[in-house]
């Protein structure tokens, strides 16, 4: 088997925000302070999120060594810097916060640290939150309206309520330009600015109109003021109150979070090969994103055969497009269905749909023909 993450360059900083809710995780895997957890590393919010679960240990693990250096460039900051630096140059104080809290640490850090980094903030001036290459391409959209829907769609943040909310969305944005162009913009022609075109192999359906469903679903679910992941979404990193940002880069964590960074290790590799690894099977619990979106069916229902021979296992991951695990989903046995979790409050938008497994130690090893690695590189 062989997802189509192999096809794709590994030179830049695709995500710079894990898109997977955090609360989500937590509820699907039921962390335990014993558990050994696997986390991909995507932006390395998860990861971090997950050291503050006081589990045994986190490893966070991803195909792409570029999102890995961004997760140790976090803990060198919240290791050796207070946490208003943090802050700074994630870019929720503005891109003058990110030049002058840069210039000041920047002759403080190693040489080959300092250069890298100086390069890459140079490139994404708004901060490292705002540096993914799907970040950017989700951040251009909300230019491409007119002033007016622009309007409209920051007024969505002063509705009390959901009542409210509803009745403004539809009166202002539903069955506007802004649907329309919000469809389009994330059709999968141009979503492929954010996301290498590769991805969408084996996608059932169109982005930009799931994802706008997705989007009226929780304007009439949940009041979107208090939604980190929407108002990034739209707005980008600047003026978002303190208590919806990830528990990981708030100021009340820090101290605890330095503290617990013993506990982290890093790999670069293939996830569903490390868990069959030696070293893996230590793992418990495993938060996977959305590795299998860029695989065949058939190939996803290898890969869980694959993994019921290592030992007991519970692992979360993410559906965007396709409907991994659906029973009968590419031969799927329906003992092997995995539990749809329902989203946690202020989860994304636009990926809803998390499945966990509870995986018991097989009694015989299976034999799974074609069977291969997959990708860990992150995925929204």
């Amino acid at each position: 088997m062989h997802s189509e993450f192999h096809h794709v360059a590994l030179d830049q900083i695709r995500y710079s925000v894990v898109w997977e809710s955090h609360a989500t995780l937590e509820a699907a895997l039921q962390l335990q302070p014993t558990d050994e957890v696997l986390v991909i590393t995507s932006a390395g919010c998860n990861a971090l999120n997950a050291l503050l679960s006081e589990v045994r240990r986190v490893t966070a693990i991803d195909l792409n060594p570029v999102q890995n250096a961004l997760l140790e460039f976090k803990v060198y900051l919240i290791r050796h810097f207070p946490h208003a630096v943090l802050r700074a140059l994630l870019g929720l104080d503005g891109p003058t916060a990110v030049a002058r809290t840069w210039a000041y640490i920047a002759p403080q850090l190693p040489t080959d640290l300092r250069r890298y980094w100086d390069a890459q903030l140079a490139q994404h001036p708004q901060g490292l939150l705002s540096a993914g290459k799907l970040e950017m391409y989700l951040h251009g959209f909300l230019p491409t309206l007119p002033a007016s829907l622009q309007q409209h769609v920051r007024a969505l943040l002063r509705c009390a309520t959901v009542e409210a909310q509803r009745a403004y969305f539809a009166a202002h944005l539903h069955g506007t330009a802004f649907q329309s162009q919000f469809e389009t913009y994330f059709d999968e022609a141009n979503l492929s600015r954010g996301r290498d075109p590769r991805l969408f192999r084996y996608a059932e359906e169109s982005g930009g109109a799931a994802f706008y469903q997705r989007l009226r679903r929780q304007v009439a679910t949940e009041v979107l003021a208090d939604n980190f992941f929407f108002r990034f979404f739209f707005f980008g990193p600047e003026h978002l109150p303190e208590h919806i940002l990830p528990i990981c880069y708030q100021e009340k964590s820090f101290t605890r979070l330095r503290a617990r960074l013993p506990y982290l290790q890093l790999q670069s590799g293939e996830a569903v090969a490390y868990l069959l690894s030696p070293a893996g099977r230590a793992i418990t619990k495993a938060s996977l994103s959305n590795i299998f979106e860029y695989v065949s069916p058939v190939e996803f229902a290898d890969a869980l055969r694959a993994l019921r021979t290592r030992g007991k296992l519970r692992l979360v991951y993410w559906n965007l497009l396709q409907t991994q695990g659906d029973p009968g989903h590419g031969g799927l046995p329906l003992e092997a269905s995995p539990e749809p979790v329902a989203p946690s409050p202020n989860a994304c938008f636009y990926l809803p749909d998390a499945r966990a497994l509870e995986l018991a130690a097989a009694s015989v090893l299976a034999t799974v023909g074609g069977y291969s690695a997959f990708t860990s590189l992150s995925a929204l």
